[in-house]
């Protein structure tokens, strides 16, 4: 049992770095004013690989680390409690591959999560004034930031499904536990 919980606790510490740097490192504009990050999906890859809570944990700590370290601490708050919720959409039930049944629809649910979560993010960041409106208004300005989300989370599940097809292929988390 020991053994276990030290390797879910490496495996945990080695996502939330790759989560990180995969956020900082790697991002995209979407030309939407926002952008496709391949944290998302290994957010979700983490969340269906690890043991319960472990996912939960990597998909607070590596994003709030970026939100702490970058241009929008602001969000930190939004992000340690969105991003767990998402990840627990997955599910690590002992299965040899990332493409269960239920991680199919998993990443859909989680990209309509996040959308909505960010979007009431959004619309109480642009009601205080952190984020700017304009001349718009915080409802307006919200709206006007649906696509980016939207496209963010579409990005997302594309990049997971990519992702868990070539690890499941080489069989890595078979090789792994």
């Amino acid at each position: 049992m020991q053994q276990s919980k030290t390797k879910a606790l490496a495996f945990s510490a080695v996502f939330t770095a790759l989560i990180f740097i995969s956020i900082t490192m790697f991002r995209v504009p979407n030309g939407l004013g926002g952008f496709i990050h391949f944290g998302d999906s290994l957010i979700f890859i983490g969340a269906a690989w690890l043991p319960f809570p472990f996912g939960l944990f990597v998909a607070a700590i590596g994003p709030g680390l970026f939100n702490l370290f970058s241009e929008s601490p602001f969000w930190f708050p939004f992000t340690i409690v969105i991003k767990p919720i998402m990840a627990w959409c997955f599910s690590s039930t002992g299965s040899k591959i990332l493409g269960s049944k239920r991680n199919i629809a998993a990443p859909f649910i989680a990209a309509g999560i996040n959308t909505v979560l960010y979007f009431g993010a959004n619309m109480i960041l642009f009601a205080m004034g952190i984020l700017p409106s304009g001349h718009v208004g915080a409802w307006a300005a919200g709206v006007a930031a649906l696509p980016a989300l939207l496209v963010q989370g579409a990005g997302s599940v594309v990049i997971f499904f990519i992702l868990a097809v070539a690890l499941d292929k080489l069989k890595v988390k078979e090789r792994f536990k």
